[in-house]
């Protein structure tokens, strides 16, 4: 009699993120050679406490605690609160659950004190996971749930797709598997939408797909693709915690295709980086698998590993591994020479199991183990009970595997199928209506020639014709396919530009530097321009285009900033036409700032004394004139004088004028070249007039 295996749920460890190891080794080196205890110190060490959450917990730890002595000195609260988190994360990858708890509780209280819904949301999932691993799976889809809603509330898609996917895991273990699906679902199309599905995140869905087919039983083949799938992202990430827990699960799909060598050797390879990243938990679920691949080849050496890891599930508080165990050591003696003790072991061993298979709502386990008592009591001639038990087993696999919820299985990945692939689908319709469509007129035509010789000349014009149109109609769609696609890549290209990741880094370490100078006034002037230049493009992503007033307000807030960081080293100005209507002309977000940005940091900043950028709106028939001059150092003659052109903001502006050309028939444009006298550099940039009203 085949079960289903202990599965290894993949979970999103931290919700910021995992580090590669070659990220770990460049920020080890940046820390090394940074003396200061400052705010980039502090970033530095939340990088590596976090980074090697699935590499070396231990160290990880380390790193948390360095991370706390020094937000603690610099009074930095939230940071103090993400040590915490770090610390946490590091704990329960080491199984330690109950020291997890504890520091999930304290940054909790901080981000409570400091308002910090972000932070709220990440330690509410954090705990959740906690309650996960004890088994108290309604108590983690709660916590999860909350988690959701504050991401939910803050736009935080990725950190929704990871929830999701958590909350799939414990419904997967409370045997829900159509809602575990939906999540799963749910959470991929995310990963994909943002250009996620090479990444760990979306292999640990990949992988509980994968887990979905294991659970049922059903296309083990199709699970085991899903896992490789996953298996290759990790590796390419140095993801050593989940590439065990991969093999782990590939080793029990093949275990369950009655491949029992194949997945004894998978999980050896699973222990060894179990070993590695010192995850207790994980070693001991490698043992138990492996003893549960032995019950097709030596039942004593079933028992002999499952004896060993009963006592790690006592101590780490896992029911479901519990339960897994109890319900493997009774089918072990089941199957090995009857004897009264034998019997009265494996009895005790059951029931206990159908205890915690009740206490955790595992509901599949309950199901086997009531199958297994039904055998028990036929052995003793107990045939009432064999009764009952055969019974109760029947009824929970009925409630679990029901026709409606294998239906809705089916409706749900048919669904994202379709979502995902529903261009390649439209196309591959047509195409076979178009053979179709030439089939039929082939026979037409072999009927014709019997028939009608003399008109052969003119059916195969009209053939020639139809072919021809058809030909000419999918070339068409297929153009406008390709527009569309670089119309959504152009625009999201746009939006992850409009804020230079430089930009944000180098404004968080001058808020740093001014906070740990005690320049308290600069601080805050700083961080509520920040602030309100971040609110503004948050606001504006959606936007095609905004109010002329609008997009000259938040340029003007970024060069006040730039201003300050560089001690006033330059002045604007800013004219605009009196015909144009500012409040009722509209334009593209922050068309200008890449052009304002090299004027400053290309031109000014390398020009000795205080420069000057003007910036000149005009109108010029059904076009909108825009100007950015500088007095800055301009191009010098032995440069590349593509440069400007390399620019990542400058070509997806470029790209973005193309795409409003081509929507709106205009002939706007951009040109950039040095002024006559060699002393600045003048852009220019004509759009076309457009007004709300």
């Amino acid at each position: 009699m085949r079960h289903t295996s202990l599965l290894f749920i993949l979970l999103v460890i931290s919700l910021y993120g995992f580090a590669q190891q070659r990220e770990i080794d460049s920020i080890e080196t940046l820390l090394a050679n940074h003396k200061e205890a400052d705010t980039i110190k502090l970033k530095l060490l939340d990088g590596l406490a976090s980074g090697y959450t699935d590499i070396d917990p231990k160290k990880g730890l380390e790193y948390a605690d360095l991370q706390l002595a020094l937000a603690t000195v610099l009074d930095q609260k939230s940071s103090i609160s993400k040590a915490y988190i770090n610390k946490a994360n590091n704990h329960l990858t080491m199984n330690q659950d109950s020291l997890a708890l504890n520091c999930f509780q304290k940054a909790y209280d901080i981000d409570v004190s400091i308002n910090d819904a972000d932070g709220q949301g990440v330690i509410l999932y954090g705990m959740a996971w906690v309650y996960q691993n004890r088994g108290d799976y309604h108590k983690a889809i709660e916590l999860y749930q909350k988690s959701h809603a504050i991401f939910e509330s803050l736009d935080a898609y990725i950190k929704m797709a990871t929830v999701q996917n958590s909350i799939g895991i414990s419904q997967m273990y409370l045997t829900d598997y159509q809602h575990a699906l939906e999540n799963y679902l749910k959470a991929l199309k995310i990963y994909e939408i943002n250009g996620m599905a090479e990444s760990v995140e979306a292999a640990t869905v990949l992988g509980n797909i994968g887990l979905i087919y294991n659970r049922m039983g059903k296309n083990l083949e199709l699970g085991i693709q899903y896992h490789e799938r996953a298996l290759k992202i990790y590796r390419t990430n140095g993801n050593k915690y989940n590439e065990a827990n991969t093999l782990s699960n590939m080793a029990n799909a093949y275990d369950n295709l009655k491949q029992p060598q194949k997945a004894i050797e998978l999980q050896q390879q699973a222990y060894t980086l179990f070993e590695e990243v010192g995850s207790k938990r994980g070693m001991a679920n490698a043992l138990t698998n492996t003893g549960i691949a032995y019950t097709s080849i030596d039942y004593n050496k079933t028992i002999e590993y499952l004896e060993r890891t009963m006592p790690i599930y006592e101590e780490i508080n896992d029911k479901h591994g519990q339960t897994i165990v109890l319900q493997y050591l009774g089918e072990a003696l089941l199957n090995l020479p009857v004897t009264k003790t034998s019997l009265s072991e494996a009895e005790e061993y059951l029931k206990q199991g159908i205890k915690t298979a009740k206490e955790t709502g595992y509901l599949q386990a309950e199901s086997d183990i009531n199958s297994l008592l039904a055998e028990l009591y036929l052995k003793k001639n107990d045939f009432k009970n064999a009764y009952n038990y055969k019974i109760m087993a029947v009824k929970l696999q009925d409630s679990i595997m029901s026709q409606e919820n294998l239906e809705q299985i089916t409706r749900l990945e048919e669904q994202y199928k379709y979502e995902k692939k529903e261009a390649e689908i439209r196309a591959e319709h047509e195409k076979e209506q178009a053979l179709a469509q030439s089939e039929i007129i082939k026979q037409k035509l072999i009927k014709t020639l019997f028939f009608v010789g003399g008109g052969l000349l003119i059916l195969s014009g009209s053939i020639w014709l139809f072919m021809y149109k058809r030909k000419r109609d999918a070339l068409e769609k297929q153009h406008e396919a390709e527009y569309k696609a670089t119309v959504a890549e152009t625009e999201l290209k746009a939006l992850r530009a409009q804020m230079n990741p430089h930009f944000i880094f180098n404004s968080l370490n001058s808020i740093g530097d001014y906070i740990s100078k005690n320049d308290t006034n600069k601080a805050k002037t700083y961080l509520s321009k920040f602030a309100k230049i971040m609110r503004q493009t948050l606001e504006h992503s959606n936007e095609k285009e905004i109010p002329l007033d609008a997009d000259l307000e938040l340029l003007e807030d970024y060069m006040q900033m730039e201003n300050q960081r560089l001690g006033n080293k330059f002045t604007y100005t800013i004219e605009i036409d009196e015909q144009i209507d500012k409040e009722n002309t509209l334009v593209p977000p922050m068309i200008l700032q890449p052009f304002v940005e090299n004027s400053i940091w290309h031109g000014i900043s390398k020009k000795e004394g205080t420069g000057h950028i003007n910036i000149k709106i005009k109108k010029e028939n059904d076009m909108l004139q825009c100007t950015v001059d500088d007095n800055g150092a301009g191009i010098t003659p032995n440069a590349d004088t593509s440069e400007l052109k390399k620019s990542l903001g400058q070509n997806i502006t470029r790209k973005r004028i193309d795409i409003i050309n081509k929507n709106k028939q205009a002939n706007g444009n951009v040109t950039i070249r040095n002024k006559p006298d060699g002393q600045g550099v003048l852009v220019e940039v004509r759009l076309p007039l457009e007004t709300a009203f």
